[in-house]
């Protein structure tokens, strides 16, 4: 016998698909539909989870500048009474701020040697009032409105100089 050729009966059985009904067009399109559906939910799942990895939106931009200006100007309405190392304070601070905040510094907490040791780029006006600034801070205060005035009028041109310096770095 010939294993490739096996003998066969014929019994007149015909093959069982021939007794089979056809796949319906219904069938298909819920098929079709399965798959587009389980694809938008994997496309839904895959979107839901990645923006939880996502840095969180950035809070809106600070005005630092307008901050510190306002500040200097309220010290300027009240300057006439206030002692000298008050007012000193104040600019100082308000300078300070500004240059914390619009560069990211720890200008607040630091001398001001340590400030402008770390400040190679920093205006020549700024560093000297920033020094007249701490001198007068630390000295023996006492009320002198022409003085107060004159820092806090060298505070706003620095406080500009600074800004626009800023600006044109951004």
């Amino acid at each position: 016998m010939d294993p490739e050729n096996p003998p066969t009966l014929e019994h007149g059985i015909p093959d069982p698909e021939t007794y089979l009904p056809g796949t319906p067009v219904w069938m298909w399109c819920a098929l079709a539909a399965a798959i587009i559906l389980l694809l938008l939910l994997i496309l839904w799942l895959v979107r839901k989870f990645s923006h939880k990895n996502s840095p969180p939106p950035l809070p809106p931009k600070h005005d630092f500048h307008d901050a510190a200006l306002k500040s200097l100007r309220a010290l300027k309405e009240d300057s006439d009474s206030r002692p000298l190392a008050e007012v000193s304070a104040h600019c100082s601070l308000a300078l300070r701020s500004y240059l914390a905040g619009s560069r990211s510094e720890p200008a607040l907490y630091e001398t001001v040697e340590e400030f402008k040791a770390r400040q190679p780029d920093l205006p020549r006006e700024a560093e000297a009032l920033l020094t007249d600034l701490n001198d007068t801070k630390y000295a023996k205060s006492k009320v002198d409105p022409e003085r107060a005035r004159d820092f806090i009028d060298r505070s706003e041109q620095c406080l500009q100089t600074l800004h626009s310096a800023q600006t044109i770095t951004s």
